[in-house]
């Protein structure tokens, strides 16, 4: 039978501490308190704690998880770490935090990405930002080369035309171009 204090303190302190060091310290064995953890639907310690992961931060702004933990080591974007049942760890990172965060990196964020209300509670600037990132046409993201391009850009090359020539009539960057031109180049 669990008392009320028990089930506080499994309550509190779940994605704070391992389940092993939680068993210890409420005396009891490691598959009683998966168990109850099982049957309070708390099971899912990221749900639990009201956080989001860097993966799932990463989804929601369509971006790679890399660009997110780069975000954390060299930007200094506020998170947490919590281990999970036996060893595994997760970063979370609280969504106020990141909108706090965001504020002040505007640059690194592409706010026309993230779909209105999904990481809550999303401040009122949020969508004037929103609505900028919209009307101003980005540069062009990364976007594969094709058969035709390649054929093109030798093409161009071998008519004398500089990289930067080349990255205008393509609308890419001179530094695209004149990678992609010596990697051909390579495996030729």
């Amino acid at each position: 039978m669990w008392s009320d204090d028990e089930l506080l303190f499994l309550e509190d302190n779940i994605g704070m501490y391992k389940v092993s060091t939680i068993a210890q310290k409420l005396e009891r064995s490691y598959e009683s308190i998966r168990v109850k953890m099982t049957r309070l639907k708390i099971s899912n310690t990221r749900q639990h704690t009201g956080l989001v992961t860097i993966g799932e931060l990463a989804a929601i702004l369509k971006v790679d998880r890399a660009t997110v933990r780069g975000w954390t080591k060299k930007h200094g974007l506020p998170f947490s770490q919590k281990i999970t049942r036996q060893s595994r760890k997760f970063y979370f990172i609280d969504p106020s935090d990141f909108w706090n965060w965001a504020a002040l990196h505007k640059e690194k964020v592409q706010f026309s990405n993230i779909e209105p209300q999904t990481l809550l509670p999303e401040p009122d600037w949020v969508a004037e930002e929103r609505m900028k990132d919209k009307c101003i046409t980005k540069k062009r993201t990364y976007q594969t080369w094709t058969t035709k391009e390649d054929y093109r850009l030798l093409e161009l090359r071998s008519q004398g035309y500089k990289y930067k020539d080349i990255g205008m009539l393509m609308n890419r960057s001179a530094i695209s171009v004149e990678r992609r031109y010596k990697k051909i180049i390579n495996t030729l």
